[in-house]
């Protein structure tokens, strides 16, 4: 494929090095990937990984018993 059938990069995409001209080298239609949230070539946006909050235990709660 040739790069007139690619689409023209959105705002998004500025300042992605994989920016060629006024297209992506990577994605044929770059609006596509950012449907759904970031782009996953985009190199201009730092990911964040998040970990899973761990509970903290800071003490023993006392059980109350059960009269029957």
């Amino acid at each position: 494929m040739t790069n007139a059938e690619k689409q023209p990069i959105i705002k998004k995409c500025i300042g992605c090095s994989n920016i060629e001209g006024e297209v992506c080298r990577v994605w044929f239609s770059p609006a596509t990937k950012w449907r759904t949230g970031n782009c996953p070539s985009a190199t201009h946006i730092k990911r964040e990984l998040s970990e899973p909050e761990q509970k903290v235990r800071v003490g023993q709660q006392k059980q109350k018993k059960k009269l029957g």
